[in-house]
């Protein structure tokens, strides 16, 4: 009897259906051209020790509306409709509502009755039914209870007694995943090692996972770095999708949630693609690098977990899990090319770890390549062709752990490298502090000597000053003491009638003058810096102009002779006058002190290139050679037997004005020997025409 469930194919899979039957129908007319026949039986021997793929031995026939049983399959009319199938690799349906009839002929030795197992390694198939002859039937799928299968197997296996004569084995399958029928047959002992051997295998694969799994997770705790976190969250997201995949979730993880089951790979799979787009985009720094690339990739990241999240509407509706898994697989190849982009570009920018990152990436690639390869026969099916995805995944995740480490090993180098520019960089701030508080150091202590100089210097003058008042007091009074006696002369000899007027004026007249002197000295030594800065030059001629000063010296009483030495030339200077007359006339007056009234004191002009000298020479005591330099300072005054009057203020005064005029003044004395100052200005003499210098 017919079952008849309602539909539930939709337009788009009508419209497949439609087109996969137009398709197979012209396969058919080229299969009876080029003489197609039909599938054969496959012939087993019980010496046979490894698997056998039936795809050669195939045929199959689908049930659009889901409504045939086993009796109308075997029914002629229907059994004559199975098409052998003849696709590359294995039986691969595509995603399809519709259930399918898959039909094996199998026949033993010609003899021996031979005990084997029917495996079908694919786990994303909602309903699978196994019918044998002389066997009972067998009703399971992803969807029903682990109990259900003959053999407690990640995926499908059905026993199989084999007869010498042909068998028709029959096998119902209906998924809303993609329909995929993968069939071999296994001799009973073969399978079960060959189950021993994937079960350990897929151990040790898990263990070293989950291993890897809690060692970041602990670096994450440690280092509190958020691509450790994302790396565990895709990780272990992947690793729970590879055992859903595996068919191992239901068998070792939520057994007995069948319902689950099924929409679990679906669902890891997506939230890995979620944490490890956004692992990579932080790994990459995508966001610094690469803008744009980078809000991509984080759309692409949002999308995987929206897509995670409506694949739990599957518990409810198993349309559903057809319409996530296809968006699962778009969204994973566009986001697989953008990554693979952005990390070309960051390697070019020279980012560390974006190369081991790129190579993680296409061994992944490399390994979902292999298994694409070996579904359509280009590749052999092995060992490593079989599980290429998982040992693709197990090289991805070491490389990248690699490259994480490698990371953390590169900044924790450049921290410590920046702590130790911070640290060199400090100590070379001490170090200037210490410089700097030396220098300071330094700089106060000669600022304090300096200070000590300059109060020892004040005090000096001050002394000086308080000397200076004091001589000044006593020569004040005896001038005065004089002007006041001759006054009161002057009243007596009138009282007498014998006047001598002019003695007394003359007597009256050199006391004042001592006491014009007197402040003469005192103004020149305390004012000459204002007075100087009103200096005026003119041109002078020596000769004439000595000449008037000599004249008005030499009337003065009591005073050595002065004498001026003509000379040949005329010898011109550019001066102040009154400050050239104050220099010359506190010579003379010096040479007077140390002359002696018996003596003479000489005034002579000299010339040589470019300088004009005015010499002042007397024959007193002169002054020894050790005290030439220092004559010339203020106060300063040579020891002699017989101290003569003065403030040691007139050679200072005479440097001051020298210099004023851009010359020189030099001594030529020695102790016993008389003195001769001489004093030394540019020549202004304008320079004689070639014509007359070479006659």
């Amino acid at each position: 009897m017919l079952k008849t469930p309602p539909p539930r194919t939709t337009g788009r899979l009508r419209a497949s259906w439609t087109a996969r039957r137009a398709i197979g129908l012209a396969l058919l007319l080229v299969m009876a051209v080029l003489g197609w026949r039909p599938a054969s039986a496959l012939q087993v021997t019980g010496s046979e020790s490894g698997s056998v793929r039936l795809t050669e031995h195939v045929s199959v026939l689908e049930d659009p509306r889901a409504q045939w049983s086993i009796d109308d399959i075997r029914s002629p009319t229907l059994n004559r409709q199975f098409k052998p199938w003849s696709g590359a690799g294995n039986i691969n349906l595509g995603f399809s509502s519709s259930a399918h009839w898959v039909k094996v002929t199998l026949q033993g030795p010609s003899r021996d009755t031979v005990a084997g197992v029917l495996e079908l390694p694919y786990f994303l198939l909602d309903t699978v039914d196994f019918y044998a002859p002389g066997q009972t039937p067998v009703h399971t799928g992803s969807r029903l209870p682990l109990d259900s299968r003959p053999f407690l197997h990640s995926a499908f296996a059905f026993p199989v007694q084999l007869e010498p004569r042909p068998v028709d084995v029959y096998l119902r399958v209906q998924s809303n995943n993609g329909v995929s029928v993968p069939l071999y047959w296994w001799p009973q002992r073969a399978f079960t090692h060959h189950m021993q051997s994937v079960l350990l295998l897929q151990a040790l694969y898990f263990g070293a996972l989950v291993a890897l799994l809690i060692y970041n997770l602990f670096l994450f705790v440690s280092l509190k770095d958020r691509r450790f976190l994302l790396y565990t969250l895709f990780m272990g997201c992947g690793g729970l999708g590879m055992i859903a995949g595996n068919g191992l979730g239901q068998m070792f993880l939520w057994p007995g949630q069948a319902g689950f089951d099924t929409l679990a790979q679906t669902l890891f799979l997506s939230m890995a693609g979620g944490f490890g787009l956004m692992f990579g985009c932080e790994f990459l720094q995508a966001g610094q690098h690469t803008p744009r690339l980078a809000q991509l990739i984080r759309l692409c990241a949002a999308g995987f977990i929206t897509v995670a999240l409506l694949t739990l509407g599957a518990l409810w509706s198993a349309a559903v899990l057809n319409v996530t898994a296809q968006l699962v697989m778009w969204i994973a190849l566009g986001s697989s090319l953008l990554v693979m982009f952005t990390s070309v570009r960051v390697v070019r920018l020279g980012q560390k770890g974006a190369f081991m990152f790129l190579l993680a990436w296409c061994v992944l690639w490399a390994g979902v390549l292999i298994a694409v390869l070996r579904t359509f026969e280009l590749l052999p099916t092995n060992t490593f062709t079989a599980y290429a995805v998982q040992i693709a995944t197990a090289f991805e995740m070491l490389l990248l752990a690699f490259a994480l480490a490698d990371i953390v090993r590169q900044e924790r180098q450049e921290r410590e490298a920046a702590q130790q520019d911070a640290l060199r960089a400090q100590q070379s701030l001490l170090d200037a502090s210490r410089t700097a508080e030396q220098t300071l150091g330094r700089n106060v202590q000669a600022r304090t000597e300096q200070l000590e100089r300059a109060l020892t210097t004040e005090r000096q003058l001050l002394t000086q000053y308080m000397l200076f008042g004091a001589l000044i007091s006593h020569e004040f009074r005896n001038p005065l003491g004089i002007v006041d006696s001759q006054i009161s002369l002057l009243r007596r000899e009138q009282e007498l009638g014998s006047l001598q007027l002019e003695k007394r004026l003359d007597t009256m007249g050199k006391a004042t003058r001592r006491l014009l002197n007197l402040f003469d000295k005192w103004l020149q030594g305390n004012q000459l810096s204002q007075y100087f800065q009103g200096e005026k030059h003119e041109a002078i001629d020596l000769a004439p102009w000595l000449a008037t000063l000599i004249d008005v010296r030499g009337t003065q009483a009591d005073t050595p002779r002065l004498l001026l030495l003509p000379s040949s030339t005329n010898e011109r200077v550019r001066a102040d006058k009154s400050l050239l007359e104050l220099a010359v006339t506190n010579l003379i007056d010096n040479a007077f002190k140390h002359a002696g009234a018996s003596s003479a004191v000489v005034i002579q002009t000299h010339g040589k290139p470019g300088w004009v000298g005015i010499s002042v020479t007397d024959q007193g005591c002169g002054i020894d050679a050790k005290h030439h330099g220092a004559v010339f300072n203020a106060y300063y005054r040579v020891e002699q037997e017989h101290p003569l009057p003065g403030l040691g203020l007139g050679l200072a005064l005479v440097r001051r004005v020298v210099q004023l005029h851009a010359g020189h003044v030099e001594l030529t004395s020695a102790a016993g020997q008389g003195c001769t100052f001489c004093i030394w200005l540019p020549d202004s003499t304008p320079a004689a025409p070639t014509g007359e210098l070479l006659s």
